[in-house]
């Protein structure tokens, strides 16, 4: 789970999709990046946190730092209508 604040106050807490962990390197730079990413597509912060989370949980699902970073299309069949 993330939560997020915005300088006045707690925005939103979002959790975290379970998955199967294999691997935890690089679950920091998928969040991060994602979040960026969705940010700067113009999401409000409760979306692209949610979104950064589903990319973070699916980066463990894999070995390796780079290699375990989702495609968009995985993005979008894993998160669902978030997406």
């Amino acid at each position: 789970a993330c939560l997020c604040h915005d300088g006045e106050g707690y925005l939103r807490q979002q959790p975290a999709p379970r998955v199967s962990v294999l691997n935890t390197v690089g679950a920091g730079d998928a969040f991060s990046g994602a979040l960026a990413l969705f940010l700067t597509q113009g999401r409000e912060w409760p979306n692209a946190l949610a979104l950064a989370n589903h990319v973070a949980a699916l980066s463990v699902t894999r070995h390796g730092a780079q290699p375990s970073m989702p495609s968009l299309e995985e993005l979008r069949s894993f998160a669902g209508t978030l997406y």
